[in-house]
């Protein structure tokens, strides 16, 4: 199983470089808040509305390996897309249930399909052909410290997958 953790910007529009940090201490990668431009970034600030979000994580290269989008709807439940930049494969992801406590979402790609569920102050599990392959959390208690645990199992290896995904989902959310 693979572990990795992180501190997240206390600001949730910060756009501030991140380090994911191993089981082991190293720097895996990094992942930062990203804007289409600067009024884009001023009305999110200004009216704490989060109608673009965007996330790309980094490899200790700096190369980009992943991006996560939000893709808001004027009516309707807004998706993410999640983008391999290395292999150009696209994941989409849904609600399966919206404004509910503990949504459940779906992850699909040409090959595969996953589900989140997200249990009320616990994990958020990635579930692949019925089993938990993976989970997310953050706790407050440790100051948003976020945890990410990944097994051997889960066809998706990489966490800067995961990273995009999840800080998109749940720590700016809709």
């Amino acid at each position: 199983m693979q572990k990795f953790t992180y501190l997240p910007p206390k600001i949730k529009d910060s756009t501030r470089l991140i380090d994911v940090i191993d089981e082991h201490g190293n720097v895996k990668c990094k992942f930062r808040r990203t804007y289409k431009n600067f009024i884009t970034r001023i009305v999110t600030y200004l009216c704490n509305f989060d109608w673009y979000v965007q996330f790309d994580v980094y490899s200790n290269d700096n190369e980009l390996v992943y991006k996560c989008k939000k893709l808001t709807k004027w009516i309707g439940k807004p998706e993410y897309r999640v983008i391999n930049c290395k292999t150009n494969e696209v994941f989409n992801v849904i609600y399966k249930s919206w404004h509910v406590v503990v949504p459940e979402l779906l992850i699909t790609n040409d090959s595969a399909e996953y589900l989140v569920k997200k249990e009320l102050m616990d994990w958020a599990r990635l579930y692949y052909q019925g089993r938990e392959v993976a989970r997310w959390k953050m706790k407050t208690t440790e100051w948003f410290k976020t945890y990410i645990e990944i097994e051997e199992e889960c066809p998706i290896q990489e966490p800067e997958f995961f990273i995009g995904l999840f800080q998109a989902i749940f720590y700016v959310g809709d």
